[in-house]
């Protein structure tokens, strides 16, 4: 079982201020005596070895926490910290609207509520979201904080996701796929509900919001036997021993002194802190958990269980305890090594050892790294990977990491400097050699001699190739041979039909090759300019007359495309080559690719899964000119997830943040050509060039 906090403050979001900040960043530099500033994974392995309330912050938002087990989404109460839950769900299938999530909500305070409104995958057709409430209809607990306009702009009504509710009584079991779920009143005003889910596996126990009135045995029974032998059991702890006995007795909340208490009578084995007093600093909460783990050393039972600080995005894996496992495949192509379990200081060493070995061993020192299976992973343990590459020299190797936690730590630690980054093995064998089946290179195909690989992926590989008789150079786009056969006629008819294509600005296509079981198209590849030697020649950021130029150039050409019913589908910028400054596009890439994310260019309704139409073409294009004129992508976000959830959900930057001086007319454009729905794009591509005209007449 997986447990991750998104939200851990009590009461009301608490940010942290800029007098705690510079606090942390003088006690950080002050230890920082010899640290080569100038080694990014040095810094990440010194920032990993400082103390956690100066290394991290225990973070602002209010209550809401995520459990994994199986293929099962839980999620317990919707405090602020459901937004970032729901832009890293978002990254995945509730994207694309095929997510299914369980939430159980302890009772109805705002301060547990409060992030629903603003959690991405509400509102998203096609996610299923089922919540569960005690004795208490978790339809009214969310839909009495979004009277609009008078409390919430947005009605639960336009929450697109199909929702259920569901009232279970104090003590009743629901099962969700292997996890059991029961319920437990606790002192609260109003009453709250503490939850314990039990895989089988392990046991957590949520228990925030929660007065203990009396600590004699009797009175702690319910409770002790509720929390039973839990592997991790999240406890209130807002207030001190003193605020719970006498000043804010009857408030509803209670300490980590008592948690402790009540914990080892119940044999839970780790207490979780959480619900922290507005008032209280990080330094603070820490301060009193380590209160805690001295009163643990002198109970009747000392050392029985271990506190651990709550703080945003802390994960704890429940179950059998994990060490690092090593598997590895020598028989493929391309050699594997797989890590499952923890990649962290306590395995570090012993993980650089078996990468340095096994890349010294593999053909050619090529191999995939699958971090699939790993459940922990902190900088000490990525830089021991980044050192193991740097140590052997011509070492080619491609992470496969699909988890988002493996990915930031990964990118944290600039991992991407000595290989890149995949979420499949399929992807990372891809982009060495090309698909699987399709080892091509230096072989015949249709006439056609295949040359290095340009650009591969799960669905096929495309290669420089040339004619037995004519040296022009040509790409071939080979179609993987286990693409559904549906997809395999829609490339085959789309692929034809552009060799038909007539347009100046269309880099021609020759023909469709269908020998030995592929399918490949062949098209031309016209000596030019690259995107980004095109940018360089007007100084990175071309003018947004010279912008515009382009782009009329590109919307002509596609809406020939457009009449003849052809719609190109993965515009980016590898698909351009320029010759005078005139732009050309090619239906397939003519060069290299640039590393760039693989939704970066994709309009929200491919993104959701649906087929491409030629308001998604106009979308990629306006990316490319809104990228091209202020250096910065419209949906820029720290990880891929946040820019899906972005394209899929929010609104693009505003340009004027990154060229204060664009006009309003162009500013208008740009945020149209990037609206979320195609039908509030420009209508046709005339209108399109009418825009484009009346910008250019009127800089």
């Amino acid at each position: 079982m997986r447990v991750k906090f998104w939200g851990v403050r009590g009461s009301i979001p608490t940010p942290l201020s800029t007098d705690q900040l510079q606090d942390k960043l003088f006690r950080a530099l002050s230890a920082a005596t010899g640290l080569d500033l100038s080694d990014p994974a040095a810094v990440r392995a010194f920032i990993a070895t400082l103390p956690p309330s100066v290394r991290s912050v225990v973070g602002g938002n209010t209550t809401c926490a995520e459990v994994n087990s199986g293929d099962d989404t839980l999620i317990i109460d919707c405090g602020s910290g459901m937004r970032a839950l729901g832009v890293s769900l978002m990254g995945h299938e509730f994207g694309r609207g095929q997510g299914t999530a369980h939430i159980f909500l302890t009772h109805a305070h705002w301060d547990h509520l409060q992030g629903f409104p603003f959690f991405a995958p509400a509102y998203i057709p096609g996610n299923k979201l089922i919540f569960y409430a005690v004795n208490h209809d978790p339809q009214h607990y969310l839909e009495h904080q979004q009277v609009a306009p008078t409390y919430f702009p947005i009605t639960p009504h336009e929450m697109k996701a199909d929702m259920q509710f569901i009232q279970l009584r104090e003590g009743e079991t629901v099962q969700i796929g292997r996890t059991a779920v029961s319920s437990l009143a606790l002192y609260h005003p109003g009453v709250a509900y503490a939850y314990r889910f039990d895989d089988g596996e392990s046991v957590f126990v949520f228990a925030s919001d929660g007065e203990y009135k009396s600590l004699d045995a009797a009175s702690l029974r319910k409770f002790t036997d509720f929390f039973a032998n839990a592997n991790a059991l999240l406890f209130d702890c807002q207030f001190s021993m003193r605020d719970v006995l006498l000043s804010k007795a009857d408030w509803g909340h209670s300490s980590a002194m008592i948690g402790v208490e009540i914990a080892e009578r119940a044999g839970a084995r780790k207490l979780i802190t959480t619900h922290y007093d507005p008032a209280d600093t990080d330094e603070q909460i820490y301060s009193v958990a380590e209160a805690a783990r001295r009163y643990s050393q002198i109970t009747p039972t000392p050392g029985r269980v271990e506190v651990v600080v709550g703080t945003e995005g802390l994960e704890l894996f429940l179950g059998p305890p994990l060490g690092l496992e090593v598997l590895e495949d020598r028989e493929a192509d391309i050699w594997m090594l797989a890590y499952a379990g923890q990649l962290n200081v306590a395995t570090a060493a012993a993980a650089q050892y078996t990468l340095v070995g096994f890349l010294n061993d593999a053909p050619d020192r090529r191999v995939i790294l699958d971090l699939t299976l790993i459940a922990a992973v902190d900088a000490v343990g990525v830089r021991a990977l980044i050192e193991a590459i740097r140590a052997v020299p011509g070492a080619q190797l491609s992470f496969v990491a699909p988890a988002a936690f493996v990915r930031r730590a990964l990118d944290n630690s600039n991992a991407r400097q000595v290989g890149a980054l995949f979420r499949s093995r399929s992807h990372a064998v891809a982009a060495m050699v090309g698909p699987a089946h399709l080892h091509l290179r230096d072989q015949m195909l249709g006439g056609y001699r295949l040359g290095s690989t340009i650009a591969a992926d799960e669905f096929g590989a495309i290669y420089s190739a040339a004619r037995r008789d004519d040296a022009a150079p040509l790409i071939m786009q080979v179609l993987g041979v286990d693409v559904p056969p549906v997809e395999q006629q829609r490339f085959v008819e789309s692929a034809r039909a552009w060799c038909h294509l007539t347009h100046p600005r269309l880099v021609p296509g020759r023909e469709v090759v269908q020998e030995s079981g592929l399918v490949a198209f062949v098209g031309e590849r016209p000596a030019g300019e690259t995107w980004n030697q095109w940018l360089a020649q007007h100084g990175g950021r071309p003018d947004p007359q010279s912008g515009l130029r382009w782009m009329r150039e590109i919307v002509e050409a596609l809406d020939h495309a457009h009449r003849n019913r052809v719609v190109h589908g993965d515009i980016r910028p590898e698909c351009f080559v320029f010759n005078n400054g005139h732009a050309r596009i090619a239906r397939s890439l003519l060069f290299p690719r640039s590393g760039a994310l693989p939704s970066a260019y994709r309009s929200p309704e491919q993104l959701r899964g649906h087929p491409p139409v030629a308001a998604s073409d106009l979308f990629a294009l306006g990316v490319l000119l809104y990228e091209a004129l202020t250096g910065s992508h419209p949906f820029a976000a720290e990880v891929e997830e946040q820019m899906i959830a972005q394209q899929l959900q929010g609104a693009p930057l505003s340009p004027r943040i990154f060229l204060p001086d664009i006009s309003a007319g162009l500013e208008r454009f740009l945020l149209k050509l990037l609206r979320r729905e195609p039908a509030e794009r420009f209508a046709s591509a005339d209108d399109l060039l009418d825009a484009i005209d009346g910008l250019l007449r009127h800089p």
